[in-house]
């Protein structure tokens, strides 16, 4: 199990570069995929994991400011090299997953109501 060596904080000196620097930490995400899934061992399907990491890049899609951008590829790297380094536990990695599976609890009184929770 390889460490990643600490980066350097980078500042962008154009949205140009800061759009390469985001391409990077996308594809050294997608690429670790395997490496992660078995370090954390993850009962999940790649293509799930993947598209996991894909939302999260396009969480973020239409930022536009390059400062922004370097504190949310600041944060991303932290992300990565925490999970690739394996110094998070597996709760942690799948809180990820959990939330995009909560239901909507329902509002209205007669929807409380009926669901047996007034």
């Amino acid at each position: 199990m390889p460490l990643i060596q600490p980066l350097v904080t980078k500042s962008s000196s154009s949205l140009a570069e800061a759009r390469l620097r985001a391409i990077h930490l996308y594809r050294l995400w997608q690429k670790n995929v395997p490496q992660i899934m078995i370090d954390y061992h993850l009962c999940l399907p790649q293509s799930v994991v993947r598209s996991k990491i894909r939302e999260h890049f396009e969480k973020h899609r239409f930022v536009s400011d390059p400062r922004t951008i370097d504190v949310l590829l600041f944060k991303g790297r932290i992300e990565f090299e925490e999970t690739y380094n394996v110094w998070k536990q597996y709760s942690h990695v799948l809180r990820y997953f959990d939330s995009n599976e909560q239901v909507a609890q329902p509002t209205k009184f007669l929807d409380k109501f009926i669901d047996g929770r007034v």
